[in-house]
């Protein structure tokens, strides 16, 4: 088999194809000119661009609770707290029946931060956001097409797309929305259905205006066990996302999901509903399949990227590295894979020398170790 562009590669998996060799990729690698939140990360990022077979996002403008209005009637300001390394920032949602209040804890130094006061606190709190007036943006596929263009032979762009439970449960929160799942289900389903008409007839807008490529979403992991039950995973993830993956085929378009954690129950859910190509199929522990069991379970209908952890090369030795990436490869041999870390590079805002040198070592030999499967 001749040697494949980098965009090649990529569009067989997609399309259901095998590629010449395993993809290498890493998550959130784009161009050169991108910012990085430490210098160190610039030769990572520099051998990315240069050597990885990129997917870089592009899309047109959304907003899942109110459209167009979300300027004038979502606010955001900070607050300062007690501790000069943190600082509140506040959303406020103004909805005919009454305000939403958010508050996320966000760090002054870049550490973590999180949602101390989520702005759906009860049950009628759903009705208040659903009471948003609501009208989609003017299509634009300017982005997209740049975006495309730039990316050239080294990959391919990927439009971006919301998700009708994530957007729901994100402004609940794990514990809560498991709770009103069992209390107020026609409620939460209600608001779903909402949502999920709002995303197919953004996707039908972009399928209208050319664009037939990738189509990418993140959220159904909290949807997934442990955090839901499998019966909640085809409610709220499987009967609402179906209709948008057959309308995204029906016009020759492609799907990417992103999906962390145990995918035993669920894997086999997703090629059903049509994804063409899951991530980040971690390993065990954090996963519950191997490489091999996962591509066993989907029968060839679903290509699969990741299965090497990020932790690892935060952590690990060299050795280590190198046999990970080469298991990884043996195992996505002939198949649909696409090896990819289980997020993206730059997650740790302080890095070692040694976790440069583990990504320097992914992508430089990641990619040789893939060539010499193509030779």
């Amino acid at each position: 088999m001749p040697r494949m562009t980098r965009r090649e590669r990529l569009t067989t998996i997609f399309a259901g194809g095998v590629p010449d060799r395993p993809a290498v990729k890493v998550w959130g690698a784009a161009t050169r000119q991108d910012a990085c939140v430490h210098p160190a990360f610039e030769p990572v990022r520099d051998r990315a661009v240069e050597l990885t077979d990129l997917m870089r996002g592009a899309g047109s403008p959304f907003h899942l609770y109110c459209g167009r209005h979300h300027d004038r009637l979502i606010e955001t300001h900070t607050e300062k707290t007690a501790s000069p390394d943190w600082v509140h920032m506040v959303t406020v949602y103004h909805t005919p029946e009454g305000d939403l209040r958010q508050v996320f804890r966000a760090s002054t130094r870049r550490r973590p931060g999180y949602i101390a006061e989520y702005p759906l606190k009860e049950p009628g709190d759903i009705r208040r956001l659903l009471s948003m007036p609501y009208e989609p943006f003017p299509f634009q596929a300017a982005e997209y097409q740049r975006v495309d263009a730039e990316v050239g032979d080294a990959g391919i762009a990927t439009f971006g797309l919301d998700h009708a439970m994530y957007g729901l449960q994100r402004l609940i929160g794990s514990e809560q929305f498991a709770l009103w799942s069992l209390e107020v289900e026609d409620l939460l389903e209600e608001a779903m259905a909402v949502f999920a008409h709002r995303l197919l007839e953004h996707a039908h807008r972009a399928l209208e205006a050319g664009i037939q490529g990738v189509f990418a979403w993140v959220g159904p992991e909290l949807c997934t066990p442990p955090l839901m039950p499998p019966t909640a995973f085809e409610r709220y993830v499987f009967a609402l996302d179906r209709p948008l993956i057959d309308l995204i085929h029906s016009h020759g378009g492609r799907v990417w999901v992103h999906c962390h954690g145990r995918m035993r129950q669920v894997i086999r859910r997703f090629a059903d509903m049509g994804v063409d190509v899951l991530n980040p199929i971690e390993p065990p522990p954090m996963g519950d399949v191997t490489l091999a069991e996962a591509f066993a379970m989907v029968e060839g209908r679903m290509g699969l990227e990741g299965n090497l952890e990020t932790h690892d090369l935060m952590t690990a030795d060299a050795d280590l590295i190198r046999a990970r990436v080469a298991a990884a490869l043996a195992a996505g041999r002939g198949r649909r894979l696409i090896l990819c870390p289980s997020s993206g590079y730059m997650e740790n805002v302080e890095p070692s020398p040694e976790e440069i040198r583990n990504w320097l070592i992914y992508i430089v030999e990641g990619v040789r170790m893939a060539n010499a499967m193509a030779a």
